[in-house]
């Protein structure tokens, strides 16, 4: 299939025939000839696309700022888009691998001006045992061995018109040789060095320092003789430089503490030492933190006195984030406003006159237009969303942004990170698959089949995509009247899956090879009649009931009630304010977000949950109700185990608890639902067997989903090869979440 967007600078765009409309591009990107009969690429071919969007009354401005180009020194980049580095484990003893190269080849595919590596460790600090899992991942920096590697990454970005960075990394210690991994060194020995380190058992010596700054020299010059563009000098989220550079961890009383010339002064050491290696003409690039977020730490106060002492010895760029790794205050997690931090870049913006781009949590492309037009930025960094779609900046370059696959920040990549796994995606398996799988694009089906896929929820809408992205023709049947499955309870609760289920919802009505029946129901005899080579059922997973007195009762909600509300029906057993809540609803045309609305009203003729609201299941789905329904109600939470949430990943489970807890939730562990009465709720401790009685006019069920498999047992006798996947594979004991669905759904399909 053609590209639509540009490869080398200048590159003349592949042809097609002037007949012919080039339905979608590899990436799945719809492309159409121009009058000549070629496929308009690049910059120019954004431009134009979006002028002819505005004939069509669309906001011909919107995200043309975007596609400019902009220089960080003597290296041209051509747009604002820049995907900041990550690691991703995607490494073999810290060199670089086949996954990593197509890893960030995809990206440069994808059109993104600027793609950094990271992070890349200057010196070997983890020759013991055992090594830290958060650091494995990372590649390596400090021989000539890494030289290839990093070579190879450059030139399959430079083949595509992407330039590249390294970002050159000391952790969080100087690990000595000897027999203790966790010795552990710092600029004072007061502060604790980290949150995967503990306190350090000694400061920094002057000596110890020379020896880093010339491994950042040395790095440095690996890295330009492998040709890299740009240098980037991380100093920022409370790693070693950052840790010098801040008020929090740097007590130092020598040359390198007290003062901001001193405080920066192992970051101007580093800087003159690239300088020197590398000469005067290979860019640098700092990442910093503008405000470190700790108690007595650096705010953006400190940090504007600091640019100019550290611009002063040559720096061609400013990339923008917040906070130390221990911040109390979670910075990229999704209870985290979008653009919550851009503030600080703008200031930054206010002392120099040096590219500024900021770099916490941003993954929209309204965002990212408001940071380019609104003075936040000179552009815009973003991981996750690169992540989550490579060809983010290429799909708006050819004037179709509308087919930006979303990225609903739920860190999973980032969970997976910090146990020393490799990168995952909810919304984009391709990350999990690697080269090894490849494309669904680049491996079309050797033998085209009819495949009848079975529930148009995350894994049957995967499926369908991805098996038709493959060339086969697919049959997608739902009962519901809108695809999403269960993602349609999950929205009205949480607003960043909306996005998503219509990305996916476009995604599968506008693709040629997949007939969508909604509103259908089946049997195993209904798919016979299709005649299909193949079939896929993903049914969703049965939503997990409780049985104890009173649970039928009409102050009670249950997941399903809410399933069947998004499905547009009374539940069974619901009164008049069921009745008119529905009815509400369908007047507004059934949205996701007059549902949101709904859900949450707590007063008024149409209210189904009162002001005090008892949900049971402490796991990921009742955390999330909970945070979602708290304004203005007094919420109890309670959960049979010990702890909670279960299902929720590493990054976000503290802080969700965190939060909800600030938000009033009282929060009831080793506590189980006995009996429901009018008046309130009887619980009881698991452990002691004490009962409670909690007054509250709603009782709400939130336990997540289990097995179902009624479909497919009854499919499986006429189709002994069909497949089974999504959330009604979900084993006793564990939560599914969209990931693994989403998983399933492209592994199934890049199996015909």
């Amino acid at each position: 299939m053609e590209r639509v967007f540009r490869t080398e600078a200048g590159e003349s765009a592949p042809k097609v025939s002037s007949a012919r409309i080039v339905r979608r591009d590899e990436v799945g990107c719809r492309a159409f000839p121009d009058s000549s009969g070629s496929v308009r690429s690049g910059h120019t071919a954004g431009k134009n696309a979006l002028r002819g969007k505005a004939e069509r009354g669309f906001d011909v401005a919107k995200y043309q700022k975007l596609l400019e180009p902009f220089s960080i020194g003597n290296v041209e980049l051509r747009n604002r888009f820049v995907m900041l580095p990550m690691t991703i484990e995607k490494v073999d003893n810290y060199h670089v691998t086949d996954d990593l190269v197509d890893f960030y080849e995809q990206r440069a595919k994808g059109g993104v001006s600027l793609i950094e590596i990271g992070s890349a460790y200057v010196c070997d600090c983890f020759n013991t045992e055992p090594k830290y899992h958060t650091t494995t991942g990372a590649c390596g920096i400090w021989a000539d061995e890494f030289k290839p590697g990093l070579q190879r990454v450059a030139e399959v970005c430079h083949k595509h018109g992407t330039k590249v960075a390294v970002q050159l990394q000391l952790c969080y210690e100087w690990r000595a040789t000897g027999d203790d991994p966790l010795l552990s060194y710092a600029p004072s020995k007061d502060v604790q060095s980290g949150p995967f380190v503990g306190m350090p058992e000694r400061e920094y010596t002057k000596e110890e320092i020379a020896i880093v700054v010339k491994q950042y020299g040395e790095a440095a010059k690996r890295a330009k003789d492998s040709g890299i563009d740009i240098i980037e000098i991380h100093a920022g989220i409370g790693y070693m430089v950052m840790r010098f550079l801040s008020k929090y961890s740097n007590h130092r009383t020598d040359e390198y503490g007290g003062s901001p010339e001193n405080r920066a002064r192992l970051l101007t050491e580093i800087i003159d030492e690239v300088h020197k290696t590398c000469g005067d003409d290979m860019p640098i690039l700092i990442r910093i933190s503008a405000d470190d977020l700790m108690p007595g730490g650096n705010r953006i106060e400190d940090t504007k006195e600091l640019i100019p002492i550290i611009e002063a010895h040559g720096v061609d760029a400013w990339s923008v984030q917040a906070g130390f790794h221990e911040a109390p205050r979670p910075v990229a997690n999704q209870i985290v406003p979008e653009g919550e931090f851009i503030g600080l870049a703008k200031e930054v913006k206010s002392v120099t006159n040096k590219p500024v781009f900021p770099g916490t949590r941003i993954n929209s492309l309204d965002m990212c237009d408001k940071v380019v037009n609104e003075g936040y930025g000179d552009a815009v960094g973003m991981a996750r969303q690169f992540i989550a779609d490579p060809e983010t900046a290429g799909k708006v370059a050819a004037g179709h942004p509308e087919q930006v696959r979303p990225c609903i920040v739920c860190s999973r990549c980032l969970d997976n990170i910090f146990i020393g796994k490799p990168c995952q995606c909810s919304v984009n398996a391709n990350v999990w698959q690697g080269a090894e799988v490849g494309l669904p694009q680049d491996k079309p089906a050797e033998q085209k089949k009819h495949i009848v896929i079975i529930g148009a929820g995350p894994g049957g809408l995967e499926a369908s995509r991805v098996a038709a992205l493959r060339g086969h023709k697919v049959t997608l049947i739902d009962k519901s009247d809108r695809v999403g499955g269960l993602l349609n309870m999950a929205q009205v609760l949480n607003e960043h899956m909306e996005p998503f289920v219509e990305w996916w919802g476009n995604e599968i009505k506008l693709h040629p090879n997949v007939e969508l029946r909604l509103k259908t129901e089946v049997t195993a005899a209904d798919i016979k009649a299709l005649n299909p080579d193949e079939v896929v059922v993903a049914p969703g997973g049965g939503v997990i009931q409780i049985d104890v007195p009173g649970i039928d009762g009409k102050n009670v909600v249950k997941s399903e009630d809410i399933k069947a509300m998004v499905g547009g029906h009374v539940p069974e057993g619901k009164g008049l304010i069921w009745k008119a809540a529905v009815a509400a609803i369908k007047a507004q045309g059934g949205t996701v977000g007059f549902m949101r609305f709904g859900l949450n009203m707590s007063t008024g003729p149409t209210a189904i949950v009162g002001k005090r609201v008892v949900i049971v299941g402490g796991g990921f789905a009742g955390l999330e109700c909970a945070e979602a329904m708290c304004e203005g109600r007094e919420i109890t939470v309670i959960e049979e185990a010990k702890k909670l949430g279960n299902g929720i990943g590493i990054i976000d489970k503290n802080p969700t608890i965190n939060l909800v807890k600030s938000k009033g939730v009282k929060l009831m562990p080793l506590t189980k639902l006995v009996e429901v009465t009018k008046k309130g709720a009887r619980v009881q401790n698991v452990e002691t067997g004490e009962e409670t009685f909690i007054e509250c006019d709603t009782v709400l069920t939130s336990l997540g989903v289990e097995q179902n498999t009624k479909l497919y047992d009854e499919v499986v006798k006429v189709f002994p090869d069909a497949k089974l996947i999504g959330d009604a594979t979900t084993p006793e004991g564990k939560v599914y979440r969209t990931l693994e669905a989403t998983k399933g759904g492209y592994e199934v399909a890049m199996s015909f």
